[in-house]
C-alpha cells in the first residue's frame, strides 16, 4: 500500500499542483501486470506418488491435499457407490476406529476430510508428523466398516428424498441429464434406488482399483521446509504399493438437433428454475479458455453481468441471473440460470436467448470490454495472495500438461483480447440454435408457454420421461367431491366429529442425528394444541403449546410467548380436521389437473384460504386419502417449498390416521406413530404452560 500512494504523490507533483484530471475520459488501460507465484518443488516417490510443496513461512499452520488423478466413472444402476466409498475412507482404519480416529484429529485441533478421490487435512506445523502420519492411515488402510456404511447409506437415501423436493437440486440433476445423457458418467443420477443397490464390497472395489500411487499427486502448503515435507511423505506413503491406473474411455454426448425444452412439474411452485446451456468442448490449459472466461464475465459473471442487468435490475424476473463454463479433459459445458416467477417464465428465456445473440453479433464496448478484463485481473491477483493458489497452479500444470508459464502468461493474453475474441467465443460455444432448455416449475402454468423455444418433454425428479402433468381430470369430478371422497376415507364426517381428543407418539428421524428423537403431538377441542420434540440424552428440543388463546414455545433456546403471525400459524395447526371447513367461504378450492406421488395417481387441488394462504394437496385418485401437501414460503434465499407426505394409513376408534408422516423443509424428518390414542380424556393441564 505504501508504495502505491508514493507513486500516486509522485504522479500528482510530476504534474504539477494545478493540474486537474480529465474524468470525462476513461484511463488508458497499462500493461498486464507480472506477476510473481512464487515458488514451489516438485518431487516423486518411486512408486510414482508426485509432490508439490509450498512453502509459506507466515503462519505456523500447515495443509495437505491429496488428489487421485483417475477417469470420470460410470456407476450405472448402482450410482451412488463412488460417493460413499470416500465418505467411507473417514469412517476407521485398521489402526483406529472411528472414535479413535476422532479423537486423534481433535486432539492436536487438525481438520481430515475425504473425498472420493482426495484427502484434505489441515492443522498447525508443529504436528506436521501426526498429520502425514493421519493422512496415510486414511489413504492406505481404510477398513470400511459394516456398521458405518449402513448409517452412510440410510443418510445419503434420506437427502436424496429431500432433494427431491428442492427446485434447484431437481433442475441440477435434469440439465445433467439432458445435457450429457444419463448413460454418460456426468449426466447419470443417483437415486434412492440405486443406492440401495449398493454394497460395501462395491465401495471396497472402487478403492482397490483406482486408490493407487502412481495416479495420485500430495500438494502441501504451509509452515514446512520443502525437503522436510519429502521426508516425511517418503516414510508414511514410501511404501505404498503401485498397481494399475484403470483407464475408462466415453463417447461424446449426442448434441440436440434443435433447441427443445425439458420441463419438470412441481405443482406446488410459485417460481420455475431455468437453466439454459450446451457441451462444449474445451480442454483445460486451450487457448480459448482465456476468450471463454472473457466473454462469460461480459454475459453473466456476476452482478454487472449482461444476464443479471437485464433480467434483475430491468426487468424484475429473478433475485439473480448468471451464466458459467466449464473446461474439462473430457467434456464440458456452457450453462446460464436463473429463478423466476411463474408468469414471466417464457419471458426470462427470451431475455436469456436475446442476451446470448447479442453477444454473438454485436462487438462490446471498449468500457465493457475493459471492465471485464479489470475485474479478471482483480480477481486473479487477489487469488495469489494465498499460497494454495499457488499450489493449485502447479497441481494444474501437472495434471494437464500445461505450459510452465500458462498462469505466468495468463494476465498478458487476457490484455491482448478484443470485442471480435468476445464474439468468437460466443459464436463457438453458445449454441443457441441446439440448446438445452430445462425448466422446473408448475407445468399448468408455464408449459403451454414453452413450446415457443420447441418440443416440450416432461420428465420427473428422476430424470424418466413422462406424459404432461396436466391430465385430464375425470368428467363430473369437482373440488367439493373430492373433499367429500376423502372424508368418508377418513371414516365420515359423523365419526369425525365424536373425536374430542387425540395423542399421537411417534419416533423421529432426523438424518445426521446420532440419537433417538421421538415426538408427541396432542389435540383437544375445540382447539387446543401441543407439539413436543425430545432426543435420548438431551430431553426437549422444542414443546410448542397453544392453550386455546395464548401459545409458547420453549426449548434448548428458552423460552417465548408467540404472537401475531405466528400465533394465528399455531391456532391452525390446533384445528380438528380443517377439510370439514373447506366446503365453506372460509376456503376457496380448485382442482388443476391429476398427478402422481410416487406410482399413485392423485388429484391435486388448490387450497386457499381468507388470507390468501396457498396450498397444493394431493389426494388420492384409489383411496381418497391425502397423500402430500405443498406450501410455498418465504426463506433467506427466497422462496422455498415446504411439503408433508402421509402414509400407512390405520383406523384407530372408527377414524383413520396416516402412520407415517414426513416434513420436508430444507431438511427431512421422517415421523413413524408408535401409539394413537383417541378420546383418552386429555386433561386441560397438557396444554399450559
Amino acid at each position: 500500500m505504501k508504495k502505491i500512494l508514493s507513486i500516486a504523490f509522485a504522479l500528482m507533483l510530476a504534474l504539477g499542483a494545478n493540474a486537474q484530471l480529465d474524468r470525462s475520459k476513461r484511463p488508458e488501460p497499462g500493461p498486464a501486470p507480472k506477476l510473481d507465484f512464487g515458488k514451489y518443488k516438485l518431487y516423486e516417490l518411486k512408486n510414482g506418488l508426485k509432490i508439490i510443496v509450498v512453502e509459506d513461512h507466515k503462519l505456523p499452520r500447515l495443509s495437505m491435499n491429496l488428489i487421485v488423478d483417475r477417469d470420470p466413472i460410470q456407476e450405472g444402476d448402482k450410482a451412488g457407490y463412488v460417493s460413499l466409498a470416500g465418505e467411507m475412507l473417514r469412517q476407521g482404519t485398521t489402526n483406529l476406529n472411528k472414535s479413535q480416529l476422532d479423537e486423534e484429529i481433535d486432539f492436536i485441533g487438525a481438520n481430515l476430510n475425504t473425498g472420493s478421490a482426495s484427502i484434505y487435512t489441515s492443522g498447525l506445523s508443529k504436528y506436521a508428523e501426526k498429520l502425514f502420519s493421519l493422512t496415510a492411515d486414511v489413504a492406505l488402510n481404510p477398513s470400511f466398516p459394516e456398521e458405518e456404511f449402513e448409517k452412510l447409506k440410510k443418510q445419503t437415501i434420506s437427502g436424496l428424498e429431500s432433494a427431491k423436493d428442492d427446485p434447484s437440486a431437481v433442475s441440477t440433476n435434469a440439465f445433467n441429464a439432458v445435457l450429457y445423457g444419463k448413460d454418460h458418467p456426468y449426466g447419470e443420477m443417483t437415486t434412492v434406488s440405486t443406492v440401495e443397490k449398493v454394497s460395501l464390497e462395491d465401495c471396497k472395489t472402487y478403492y482397490s482399483n483406482y486408490w493407487v500411487p502412481n495416479n495420485t499427486y500430495i500438494a502441501v502448503v504451509g509452515d514446512i521446509k520443502a525437503k522436510d515435507a519429502k521426508k516425511l511423505i517418503q516414510k508414511y506413503f514410501g511404501e505404498w504399493e503401485m498397481g494399475n491406473v484403470a483407464e475408462n474411455v466415453f463417447e461424446k454426448p449426442a448434441e440436440p438437433a434443435a433447441t427443445g425444452v425439458s420441463f419438470v412439474n412441481k405443482s406446488s411452485s410459485v417460481q420455475s428454475v431455468v437453466a439454459l446451456g450446451n457441451v462444449i468442448e474445451l480442454k483445460p490449459g486451450a487457448e480459448d479458455v482465456i476468450k471463454l472466461q472473457l466473454a462469460n464475465q461480459i454475459l453473466g459473471g456476476g452482478s454487472l453481468g449482461r444476464l443479471f442487468q437485464n433480467i434483475r435490475e430491468d426487468k424484475g424476473y429473478t433475485y439473480g441471473a448468471y451464466s458459467s463454463y466449464d473446461d474439462d479433459e473430457l467434456i464440458g459445458e456452457f450453462g446460464a440460470q436463473a429463478s423466476v416467477r411463474n408468469e414471466v417464465t417464457d419471458s426470462a428465456i427470451v431475455e436469456f436467448l436475446a442476451e446470448f445473440k447479442k453477444l454473438q453479433t454485436e462487438p462490446v464496448s471498449e468500457e465493457e470490454l475493459e471492465g471485464a478484463k479489470n475485474y479478471i485481473i482483480g480477481s486473479f491477483g487477489r487469488s495469489l495472495e494465498s499460497p494454495q493458489t499457488v499450489a493449485r497452479f502447479a497441481l494444474n500444470v501437472q495434471r494437464y500438461n500445461l505450459d510452465e508459464d500458462y498462469y505466468k502468461d495468463y494476465l498478458t493474453k487476457l490484455q491482448a483480447l478484443t470485442a471480435q475474441d468476445v464474439m468468437d467465443a460466443a459464436n463457438k460455444y453458445i449454441k443457441t440454435n441446439a440448446m438445452h432448455i430445462v425448466v422446473v416449475g408448475k407445468g399448468t402454468e408455464v408449459a403451454e408457454n414453452l413450446k415457443q423455444f420447441g418440443t416440450v418433454t416432461f420428465y420427473d425428479e428422476e430424470g424418466n420421461e413422462t406424459g404432461p402433468p396436466s391430465t385430464p381430470i375425470p368428467a363430473g369430478l369437482t373440488a367439493d367431491s373430492v373433499v367429500n371422497m376423502y372424508i368418508k376415507a377418513l371414516g365420515g364426517k359423523e365419526n369425525l366429529n365424536k373425536v374430542k381428543d387425540v395423542a399421537i407418539y411417534y419416533s423421529a428421524t432426523i438424518p445426521g442425528a446420532p440419537m433417538k428423537i421421538s415426538a408427541v403431538s396432542m389435540k383437544k377441542r375445540p382447539n387446543k394444541f401441543k407439539m413436543e420434540l425430545s432426543a435420548e440424552g438431551m430431553g426437549t428440543l422444542n414443546k410448542t403449546i397453544f392453550d386455546g388463546k395464548k401459545a409458547s414455545m420453549s426449548g434448548m433456546q428458552g423460552a417465548q410467548d408467540i404472537e401475531g403471525k405466528e400465533l394465528e400459524e399455531i391456532k391452525k395447526q390446533g384445528e380438528f380436521y380443517p377439510e370439514l371447513n373447506y366446503l365453506s367461504d372460509q376456503y376457496t378450492l380448485k382442482l388443476t389437473h391429476m398427478d402422481k406421488v410416487g406410482e399413485e395417481e392423485v388429484y391435486v387441488m388448490e387450497v386457499t384460504d381468507k388470507e390468501e394462504n396457498t396450498s397444493v394437496e394431493y389426494y388420492s385418485a384409489k383411496t381418497g386419502l391425502k397423500l402430500k401437501e405443498e406450501s410455498t414460503e418465504e426463506g433467506p434465499q427466497g422462496p422455498m417449498t415446504v411439503s408433508q407426505s402421509y402414509g400407512d394409513y390405520k383406523e384407530v376408534k372408527g377414524v383413520k390416521f396416516p402412520y407415517s408422516m414426513t416434513l420436508e423443509q430444507g431438511q427431512q424428518i421422517k415421523f413413524t406413530a408408535t401409539e394413537i390414542k383417541v378420546n383418552s380424556g386429555l386433561k386441560d393441564s397438557e396444554f399450559t404452560k
